[in-house]
C-alpha cells in the first residue's frame, strides 16, 4: 500500500516527550500500512491498561463532536508532556485530526505503559504512540505515518540487493560461539547501537551479583542525580523512591528505561562497566570508554553545544572523563531534544561493531546459565521486539534508537540447530534517509527466515 495522503500541506506528525520514537521500537511494534480504513475489517480493540485508558481517551478526543477543555488536557498529560506542547497546542492538533475522521483502530502493540496503535480514517492512517507515567498520565504520544508494507526477501540475493539499497543499514546472522558470521551484508566497522548498550550494563551488574557487591533483591534509590529523560517511567517517581535491582534491569531492558539504566550504572560503578566491555573483547576500549549514562547522553546530543563539541574532540578515555565531569546537574529541558537533529555523527551515542553485540550476548547468555545469572534468561526474553516465526524462539532482544539510528539485536533458539545472534543497525546523518523501523527490522526476520530453510550467504 501506499504512503497515506495528507489533505493539508501542514504535517500532523508531532511528537511529546523526548523519546517515544525509542519507546515504539522496544516495543517493537510493526506499523501498519496503508491509505485508509478498510471499511470491511473487524477494529481492534483497546486493552483496558493504563496506557490503553490514555490511548483510548485520544481516539475518543479525535473522533468527538465537541472537543474537551483545556482542564481537561492537562488532567490527562504530565507536567514534562505540557512543557513541550501547550493544552492549547494540542487542542488544535486534535482538532485538525478530527477533521479527517473518523478513527478506527486497526493495530495494537503495547504493554502496562507504553503502546503503539494503529489509526486509520477514509483517506489517511498514522501510528499512534502513546507513553504514561506511573500515575498514569501522558508523558510522551505521537503521530507517525505508517511505515510501508513490506514483501519478504525471496532468497539472500534479493535481500542483499534490499539491504544494500538502503545506504544505511548493516546486517548479520552468526552463530552464538562461532568466528565468523553466516550472513554479513552492509558495511563493517563500528556503528551507533544506541540503547543496545544497555547489555553491557547488565553484564555488569551480573558480574556485581557474582563477586558479591551486589544482590538481585538490593535496592536502587531514584534522585536527581540518575533521572533521565523517556523512554521508561521510573523518571516519574519521586525522590528517594527504590526500586530492586532486579526490577530496574527487567524495566532497562524490556522497556529501555533510561533512568533504570543510570541507576544501575551508579549502583555497579563506572569501572565496572567498562570491566565488562573488556570482559566481551570491545573493540573500542582506546576511545570510546567510559560509556556516558543516558542522562549524559541528552546533555552531549542536544543539551549543550559547548560540551557536545568537546565531547566529539574527546579520543581517549582520559578526555571523555573530563568531560563527563563536567556534565550540569539535572536533565537539559525536553524543548531541546529536536527530533531533526541527528547527533550520533558528533560521537554522541554508544558505538560498537556486531561483532561486539554478538559478545556480549554470548556473555549474557552464559551468564544465564549461573546461579548469579539466574534472572538474565527471563529479563532478556520478556520482550521480544518481533516474532521470528519459524526461524526460532527469541531467547533475548535489545533494541535502540536514536535521532537518525535503528538497532536491533536477537538471540534466537530452535530445536536442532545453533543459537544464533541477529544484529542489524541503520544510521542516517539526516532522519529523513532513514529505513523505517519496520523495514530495518523486516531485514532481520528475512535473514533468520531464509537461513533457516537453508540457504547460503551469497
Amino acid at each position: 500500500m501506499s504512503t497515506p495522503r495528507h489533505p493539508s500541506r501542514r504535517p500532523v506528525r508531532f511528537v511529546i516527550g523526548a523519546a517515544l520514537a525509542a519507546a515504539a521500537l522496544a516495543l517493537g511494534a510493526c506499523a501498519p500500512g496503508g491509505e485508509g480504513a478498510d471499511p470491511t475489517s473487524t477494529p481492534v480493540s483497546i486493552p483496558d491498561t493504563p496506557v490503553g485508558a490514555q490511548a483510548q481517551w485520544v481516539l475518543d478526543e479525535i473522533n468527538a463532536g465537541e472537543p474537551s477543555s483545556a482542564g481537561e488536557i492537562e488532567a490527562r498529560f504530565d507536567e514534562t508532556a505540557l512543557a513541550e506542547l501547550s493544552a492549547d497546542d494540542l487542542l488544535a492538533v486534535f482538532a485538525e485530526l478530527r477533521t479527517l475522521g473518523p478513527w478506527t483502530v486497526s493495530s495494537y502493540e503495547g504493554d502496562d505503559a507504553q503502546a503503539v496503535a494503529g489509526i486509520a480514517a477514509e483517506s489517511t492512517a498514522f501510528d499512534m504512540s502513546v507513553a504514561v507515567s506511573a500515575a498514569g498520565r501522558m508523558t510522551g504520544l505521537l503521530f507517525a505515518e505508517p511505515a510501508p508494507d513490506r514483501t519478504p526477501a525471496a532468497d539472500l540475493d534479493a535481500l542483499r540487493a534490499e539491504v544494500e539499497e538502503t545506504g544505511a543499514v548493516s546486517l548479520t546472522v552468526t552463530e552464538l560461539g562461532a568466528d565468523e558470521p553466516a550472513l554479513a551484508i552492509g558495511p563493517g566497522g563500528a556503528h551507533p547501537i544506541g540503547s543496545v548498550f544497555k547489555l553491557w550494563v547488565l553484564l555488569a551488574v551480573v558480574d556485581a551479583v557474582e563477586d558479591g557487591t551486589l544482590a538481585w533483591d538490593d535496592t536502587v534509590t531514584i534522585d536527581p542525580e540518575v533521572r533521565s529523560l523517556p523512554s521508561g517511567e521510573l523518571q516519574n517517581l519521586p525522590d528517594g523512591a527504590e526500586v530492586t535491582v532486579q526490577e530496574a534491569a527487567e524495566k532497562m531492558i524490556s522497556i529501555s528505561d533510561n533512568t533504570a539504566t543510570d541507576a544501575l550504572m551508579r549502583a555497579v560503578g563506572t569501572d565496572a562497566v567498562t570491566a565488562a566491555l573488556a570482559e566481551t573483547g570491545y573493540s573500542r576500549l582506546d576511545t570510546d570508554v567510559p560509556f556516558p549514562s543516558t542522562r549524559a547522553l541528552f546533555w552531549l546530543g542536544w543539551g549543550d553545544d559547548a560540551l557536545a563539541e568537546r565531547w566529539s574532540a574527546a579520543s581517549d578515555p582520559a578526555a571523555r572523563e573530563a568531560v563527563l565531569a563536567d556534565l550540569p546537574a539535572g536533565v537539559p529541558p525536553v524543548s531541546a531534544i529536536d527530533p531533526a537533529q541527528a547527533v550520533w555523527t558528533g560521537g554522541a551515542d554508544w558505538f560498537a561493531t556486531h561483532a561486539d553485540v554478538v559478545a556480549v550476548h554470548a556473555a549474557l547468555q552464559a551468564a544465564a546459565e549461573t546461579e548469579a545469572g539466574a534472572p538474565v534468561r527471563g529479563i532478556l526474553s520478556a520482550n521480544p521486539g518481533v516474532a521470528f516465526d519459524d526461524a526460532g524462539e527469541v531467547a533475548a532482544y535489545k533494541g535502540g534508537s536514536s535521532v537518525g539510528v535503528l538497532a536491533g539485536s536477537w538471540v534466537l533458539e530452535a530445536p536442532g540447530r545453533p543459537a544464533t545472534v541477529v544484529v542489524v543497525t541503520a544510521a542516517a546523518e539526516d532522519p529523513v534517509d532513514m529505513p523505517a523501523l519496520a523495514t530495518v527490522f523486516g531485514f532481520a526476520q528475512d535473514a533468520a527466515a531464509l537461513l533457516a530453510d537453508g540457504g547460503a550467504a551469497g
